[in-house]
């Protein structure tokens, strides 16, 4: 037998899952500022073996702008997900399975993303990494009055570093 979500999931468990969709949303958005606050550093730290000067609020602040696309992306494929993750059916769960196996219900609910969608969220992900990095590139230039190519490379390594997590994250989806 099949059930919506909220259906299969044990009902001592509900509270729980809802408790830890809230602590989830709080931690991607704290996250976000995070992520934001280490690429500005490690750009700003790199940008230092090539004499780059300024102050670090305003590498922080011209980070900030390669972001901005994510946010844009992410406001199309989280309602996207969400959709998947409402139409999704799973056979009923009970506590001591999902005590064993946690992950089952995340298996689950991934099962119900077609793989198109997964190929076209790394798309889409590479694409605003990509944006991002000629964003900070030129960001980098400015706040740390350093030569193009010199920024270039201190927007490269963190760049590269934030694609490769991103595609990581998304191909396990696949697993």
């Amino acid at each position: 037998m099949t059930l919506k979500l909220s259906q299969a999931l044990p009902e001592s468990l509900k509270s729980f899952f809802i408790a830890g969709a809230y602590i989830q949303l709080v931690s991607t958005f704290l996250g976000f500022f995070a992520t934001w606050l280490i690429i500005a550093a490690v750009m700003h730290g790199l940008s230092a073996f090539f004499d780059g000067r300024g102050e670090f609020r305003r590498t922080f602040e011209f980070a900030g702008y390669g972001f901005m696309l994510s946010l844009l992306g992410s406001a199309v494929t989280i309602p996207v997900s969400l959709k998947y993750v409402e139409e999704a059916t799973i056979p009923t769960i009970d506590l001591q399975e999902l005590s064993a196996n946690p992950e089952i219900l995340v298996k689950s609910l991934v099962s119900h993303f077609p793989d198109s969608y997964v190929y076209s969220a790394i798309f889409l992900n590479l694409a605003v990494t990509a944006w991002s990095f000629l964003i900070w590139t030129f960001a980098l230039k400015n706040a740390r009055n350093v030569e193009l190519k010199q920024a270039a490379v201190c927007a490269a390594i963190p760049t590269a570093i934030f694609g490769v997590y991103q595609v990581m994250a998304l191909v396990r989806l696949l697993q």
